[in-house]
């Protein structure tokens, strides 16, 4: 094969776009059907940010938005569109609870308006008192969805109408479009790029990293940042440049956006200040004209055949600072000896001019945060590689043997690292991560960590002396990132490779994980090595609560033994997660060192379908000065590793804490997908392998270990649960770890934490019966219990092990299950036995001891005859006249006393309640159940009940 010189390759300057989307007079004028509080200063904002982006050379994008027909959106519909409205405000982290509503905040004009009138009435401003409610209400009339292009058939919206002045772009920004140079688009749906024609457009021009500003926050713009990231396109949302109704719906969306897309907000200050600094570093001064006339005669003329060796003319040139200069040295060394007599010697009086000496350096690329879409080929290793060579700015190509002086400028630690032979290159990058701090594990005598301690050490030996049967299969890409990291392909043997996916898939016990009480996108399951006295390793991270640790699988323990051979040392802990689709992700983060060995690397195997591990470097903190930040800010760099089935990423830990890592959405149509992104139905399993250092006894109440505040057995202390202040310490502690480049354990981490699980309410895993989860539900209100609710997973078996699409899932119908915060975590199933159980342990004392037992024994039977009345209602087929039947025997009871089971409430009307609700259309207001209609009434006035079926639901009932 020939060489290709990669400063002969041709350089395709990429763009920059600004999308302005929505400046029309519905949205951004006084008075307009939807417009945005910040309107004005909103509009003046972006015409002057759309100003430097055209002198900047780049493109400025005007989108209109008109109705054409209804949209749907948050729905299962292939069609639909994601936005933010009320719905998903509730659902957000730190908004769910009992079931209780969030009343959003009342606009800035009502609060001037009532600041005025109780200033006038010498009164103090209570934004709160329910006067302000009803002037918001009298004032705002019917009020107009943010989502206005979703509309209910036979319906017609109010906002963006073809041809109507609203739908026009509002005058100031009219004025200041550039009809010779912006591009003027309108669009039907929220999303600019649903329809494709835009995403053709900016791909014409090379655009590869968007600005996104307009109205609104948590429609359009929400919409159309979430398809941009699906287009790979790098993505800046301008906060000053954006419009809301409602600021709760605004920060929310950027929230998500932050966390789902990975895109900066920046304001339209900086953006202008980034953009002439870029402006000015892409301006070469003109060159001298004599310079130009410089020849090669002339240069040649000046040359002439030393009798001193080249080695030592070399010697007295400066040598290159830097982690490569010993590297650098030693090569040309070896290149002088080999060719000691023909090479012509520059003397040092005749240097070569100096546009001469750079002519071998690479030309400059645009310095922008530029994430250009690869074809994934193949071959991984490749793909790999030539991601982190396009990173450090260095062809993925050419001679190493050779370098020019300007290329042996250090540009990134892997160039270093890879000087550094292949078995020691671990150990100097682990070496400088724990250099400064001190040894972390003490374990007692009866744990096998100590055993484990002495692996580490000499781990490497061991393994390094078996046999490599898979030599000429197994692949290791080139070192990315930080030299340190690397994506190993055919990980598995054929004898253990065969149906291993299905295999894992049917092995594992799949759980369902919440963070910040909101559920985690994916499946989890937690394994691990657990020691002969039930003590077991633990890694905490940002969660709620963790699944279980159960012990390492067989098949789990196969591909365990695999990884240790790769890493050269043991493992002693895996978190597993099943990626159900290509819309499950995890967001960018950095992996928590606290409970993590030094010396090791976490491994992360990947079966199933191709997905790409992103690798972002964090970004650089904001500095207090001025003179500082008046310099440009390097752009943050990104390397995509393609992770096909069967393959392995090494990640070390010098990595890990400068880079961020996270799987996206993959939102592309299938016909945009490889083969192997849409093998295994696009189901993939993710193996995280890691050391640990901290450990739990076997009823998890004491911990101890490298992460905990005690560092051995012998003096392990009690676990904290709960939102508590050691909580919120140790968030903030990984908070850190997320956010800074050099991050120092011992001064975060070195004290330790004993906190295990970061919430400690009971949980409430719902069956998806309405009838039983009601029950509990009202009960738990009733006794003012709060509670989580939680969805039980569904199991992932599938007939025969298929994973075709024809094979039915065959899960298990859940019941109602219930797991208190007690010590011992008590868990009770079925709604019968929950409501017993809530009753004995949280019900009224004084109602027990009154009770006697003649009124036990008549609300027990109560109960038994309330879930034979359920029986009858879900009868299949279903018969309504036997049901009406059995409603005549409740007549009666409360025909005899005010309640079911006498005259105080009791377990009886909790249970019968949910059955008359989802029934009530077949009897209630009928005349033959006078009594029975009065009793419902009354009881759908309790604050447990209206707080479980809501104010709403109980109205639409009583109609």
């Amino acid at each position: 094969m020939f060489k290709i010189n990669g400063n002969d390759l041709p350089i395709v300057r990429t763009r920059q776009a600004l999308l302005v989307l929505n400046l029309q007079n519905d949205f951004v004028t006084p008075g307009g059907v939807l417009a945005a509080e910040n309107s004005l200063n909103l509009v003046e904002n972006v015409v002057n940010l759309a100003e430097q982006f055209r002198d900047s050379g780049n493109d400025v994008v005007w989108i209109q938005t008109v109705f054409e027909t209804s949209r749907p959106v948050n729905s299962l519909e292939g069609e639909s569109e994601n936005v933010i409205t009320d719905r998903e405000l509730l659902k957000a982290p730190g908004r769910i609870g009992t079931g209780s509503a969030t009343r959003s905040r009342p606009s800035d004009k009502l609060l001037e308006r009532f600041s005025k009138m109780a200033e006038a009435s010498g009164l103090e401003m209570d934004p709160s008192a329910s006067l302000l409610d009803e002037v918001d209400e009298e004032e705002q009339g019917e009020p107009v969805s943010e989502t206005f292009l979703t509309v209910e058939p036979g319906q017609r919206t109010q906002v963006a109408l073809p041809g109507s002045p609203g739908a026009d772009l509002s005058p100031l920004a009219c004025q200041n479009v550039d009809n010779a140079r912006d591009l003027v688009f309108q669009k039907s749906h929220y999303s600019a790029f649903k329809d494709g024609t835009l995403v053709q457009t900016l791909r014409f021009k090379f655009v590869t990293e968007i600005y996104l500003c307009g109205a609104l926050t948590n429609i359009s713009i929400f919409a159309t940042a979430m398809d941009a990231a699906r287009y790979g396109y790098s993505i800046t949302i301008i906060d000053d440049c954006l419009g809301y109704r409602n600021k709760a719906r605004h920060d929310e969306a950027l929230r998500q956006l932050t966390e789902f897309t990975g895109c900066d907000i920046m304001s339209s200050k900086d953006v202008i200040r980034d953009l002439q600094r870029r402006t000015s570093a892409q301006q070469t001064p003109p060159r001298d004209a004599r310079e130009k006339a410089t020849s090669l005669e002339s240069l040649m003329a000046n040359m002439n055949l030393s009798r001193k060796s080249s080695s030592s003319s070399r010697r007295s040139k400066p040598v290159p600072t830097g982690s490569q200069a010993p590297a650098t040295v030693a090569e040309t060394g070896r290149t002088s000896k080999s060719r000691p007599s023909k090479e012509p010697h520059i003397d040092e009086d005749s240097k070569l001019p100096e546009r001469h000496e750079a002519s071998g350096k690479k030309p400059e690329r645009v310095k922008t945060k530029v994430k250009s879409r690869r074809r994934h080929s193949k071959g991984v290793p490749q793909d790999v590689a030539a991601a982190a060579a396009a990173e450090s700015g260095e062809p993925s190509g050419g001679s190493k043997g050779h370098k020019s002086p300007s290329s042996a400028t250090p540009q990134t630690a892997s160039q270093a690292l890879e000087k550094i032979p292949t078995k020691d290159k671990a150990e100097a990058v682990d070496a400088a991560r724990i250099s400064n701090l001190p040894e972390r594990i003490e374990a007692g005598p009866s744990h096998p960590e100590n055993a484990n301690k002495a692996k580490l050490e000499s781990g490497k030996e061991d393994h390094q002396g078996k046999s490599n049967a898979k030599a000429s299969t197994v692949q290791e890409s080139a070192p990315m990132c930080e030299g340190d990291t690397t994506v190993i392909t055919n990980l598995l043997g054929d004898d253990l490779l065969e149906g291993i996916f299905e295999r894992v898939r049917d092995e594992v016990q799949w759980q369902k994980m919440s963070h910040q009480s909101g559920e985690v996108p994916r499946l989890v399951a937690v394994q691990g090595e657990v020691a002969e006295d039930g003590s077991v390793p633990i890694y905490r991270h940002p969660a709620d609560e963790s699944p279980p640790l159960l012990p390492f699988s067989p098949v789990v323990s196969l591909i365990r033994k695999e990884v240790e051979k790769k890493l050269g040392h043991p493992v002693n802990h895996a978190l597993i997660q099943f990626y159900r689709s290509g819309t499950d992700y995890i967001s960018e983060h950095s992996d928590k060192t606290l409970d993590i060995c030094p010396n090791t690397f976490v491994a992360n195997v990947s079966l199933g379908a191709q997905r790409t591990l992103v690798f972002r470097t964090k970004k650089q903190p904001k500095s207090n000065n001025v003179a500082d930040d008046a310099e440009a800010v390097e752009p943050r760099k990104a390397c995509r590793a393609p992770l096909p089935h069967n393959s392995m990423c090494k990640m070390g830990l010098i990595t890990n804490m400068r880079w961020l890592h996270g799987i996206r959405q993959d939102k592309r149509m299938a016909s945009e997908k490889s083969k192997a992104e849409l093998a295994y139905n696009g189901g993939r399993i993710s193996l995280t392998f890691r050391m640990i250092g901290t450990f739990l006894d076997k009823d998890q109440r004491k911990i101890w270990g490298q992460g905990a505040t005690a560092k051995s057995k012998d003096h392990a202390k009690t676990v904290i649960n709960g939102d508590t202040c050691e909580a919120e310490k140790m968030i903030r502690a990984f908070g850190k770890e997320n956010h800074l480049t050099e991050f120092d354990w011992a001064e975060v981490y070195g004290e330790g934490f004993d906190v295990l699980h970061m919430t400690n309410s009971p949980k409430l895993f719902l069956s998806g019966d309405t009838i039983a989860d009601s029950r509990v539900k009202i009960l738990l209100a009733e006794y003012g219990i709060s509670w989580s609710e939680e969805r039980q997973s569904p199991s992932c078996n599938r007939n025969n092990g298929s994973s075709s699409v024809e094979a039915s899932a065959t899960p298990e119908r859940p019941t109602v299950k219930f797991i208190d915060n007690d010590v011992d975590k008590s868990t009770v199933s079925g709604d019968v036995a929950i409501i017993l159980y809530l009753d004995s342990v949280y019900g009224p004392k004084a109602n027990k001891n009154a009770s006697s037992q003649v009124s036990l024994a008549r609300q027990f039977t109560r109960l038994q005859q309330v879930c034979k009345l359920q029986l009858k209602w879900h009868a299949i087929p279903p018969n309504t006249d036997a049901f009406k039947r059995e409603l005549e025997l409740w007549e009666a009871f409360v025909a005899e006393e005010p309640f079911m089971a006498g005259s105080a409430i009791s377990l009886a009307d909790y249970a019968l309640i949910p059955i008359l609700m989802e029934s009530s259309a077949e009897w209630a207001g009928k005349p033959e159940f006078p009594k029975l209609s009065a009793y419902f009434s009354r009881m759908k006035e309790l604050d447990s009940v209206k707080k479980v079926f809501g104010s709403g639901a109980l109205d639409q009932k009583a109609k």
